[in-house]
């Protein structure tokens, strides 16, 4: 999504990124050579019948009505294909701007209950031993784990990006989740193991999730009252994780779309010769202008009726990966000041950076003749 100042709106004209010329650039110098056709056909004076005759076919029988000098289509006629046009244009855009919010919607409540879940456990776990300080960072890391499982779920990626003419090979499992998680960096290889062959990945978390509050209450750090709070803001989560998905898998009714792109090119490339005798040398800037507003409201509700594509006016998933680690370490900091360093309980990037900070404080210890306080020991990721 790009940030801009509506403010600077000459600035703005002259912007490429975002811009929906790039998706329209060939239809509109398509555009510009039919004007440039309608143009020479007013200025040579070719009739229907002429074009008729050029064409190879017998017109002297045909009987047509009398049509002004170039006007090979008339112009009432034509313009009666506005009116479909027009309610289906609107109706897409209409129906693009609303799933476009609605997905923001969605997304910040997802971002909102993390947040929530963070917090009410931050306030409601307690104890201040050792254990009880892991407990709380290990649930920080399934919910950073939460969000990042369902941003994998809804974001296409590349693989299904590759084709867009709708063949139906490379994108005919649409939106889902990848099936590598090695760059999630909170996840475990035995957790990955799991994962990985799983599609919904998100309830498969969230039922992790729960097991570590039950543990919780189990050992008399949470009330069953608490725990029912937090799984309330998981349900939260998970309904608005639904949503995205429902967004994601349920695109625009495809008659509807094509429907309206086969009106709009007839249209557009079609009205040239119903204005070319009253425009004249200035018929294909008309011709660009039509095809530009049209064809450009057209390729905008396009873009943004799916808000979670990699396009750069869809929505930003990946920053909000960042805002919810840092959200939830900020707040568990308030209860738990030194919880960096139960860093080693998440992920195996995390917790290998870990191990080589303690290897290299280690060696200088050595190298400066410090016998060092306690031995460096290699575990497994998964060690708990």
């Amino acid at each position: 999504m790009i940030a801009y100042d509506s403010r600077c709106w000459f600035s703005l004209l002259f912007r490429w990124r975002g811009s929906v010329v790039p998706r329209i650039w060939f239809e509109l110098v398509l555009s510009v050579g039919f004007g440039f056709l309608a143009y020479y056909a007013d200025n040579a004076g070719v009739e229907l019948v002429r074009l008729v005759d050029f064409l190879g076919y017998d017109a002297s029988d045909i009987t047509l009505p009398v049509l002004d000098k170039g006007e090979v289509l008339d112009e009432e006629i034509h313009s009666l294909i506005m009116l479909p046009i027009g309610f289906l244009l609107i109706f897409r855009t209409f129906i693009a701007y609303s799933r476009f919010w609605e997905g923001r919607t969605y997304l910040g409540d997802m971002v909102l209950s993390t947040q929530e879940m963070m917090r009410l456990i931050s306030a409601y776990s307690e104890g201040d031993e050792e254990e009880a300080q892991v407990e709380r960072a290990e649930l920080r890391r399934l919910i950073n784990m939460l969000y990042a499982v369902a941003r994998e779920h809804i974001e296409p990626t590349k693989r299904r990006m590759c084709c867009s003419t709708g063949c139906g090979m490379c994108c005919s499992t649409g939106h889902g989740a990848s099936n590598s998680l090695e760059h999630l960096s909170m996840i475990t290889p035995s957790e990955s193991e799991v994962l990985e062959p799983i599609t919904n990945r998100v309830s498969i978390v969230a039922q992790w999730f729960a097991f570590r509050l039950s543990e919780s209450v189990r050992v008399g750090r949470m009330s069953r009252n608490d725990v029912r709070v937090v799984d309330s803001r998981v349900h939260d989560f998970v309904r608005a994780w639904a949503g995205c998905a429902r967004l994601v898998s349920t695109p625009v009714p495809y008659p509807y779309v094509q429907m309206l792109n086969l009106l709009l090119l007839f249209y557009v490339y079609s009205a040239p010769f119903t204005f070319a005798h009253r425009f004249g040398g200035f018929t294909p800037a008309a011709s660009l202008l039509l095809a530009f507003t049209l064809l450009g409201l057209n390729a905008t509700a396009a873009e943004i009726e799916n808000p979670f594509g990699r396009d750069a006016n869809d929505l930003p998933l990946g920053p909000f990966v960042q805002v919810v680690e840092e959200d939830s370490e900020m707040v568990l900091r308030q209860r738990d000041p030194d919880t960096e360093k139960f860093e080693k309980f998440w992920g195996k990037r995390a917790f290998n950076q870990r191990l080589l900070r303690e290897e290299t404080r280690a060696e200088l210890r050595q190298g400066s003749g410090v016998a060092p306080r306690g031995g460096v020991r290699k575990v497994g990721v998964d060690e708990r």
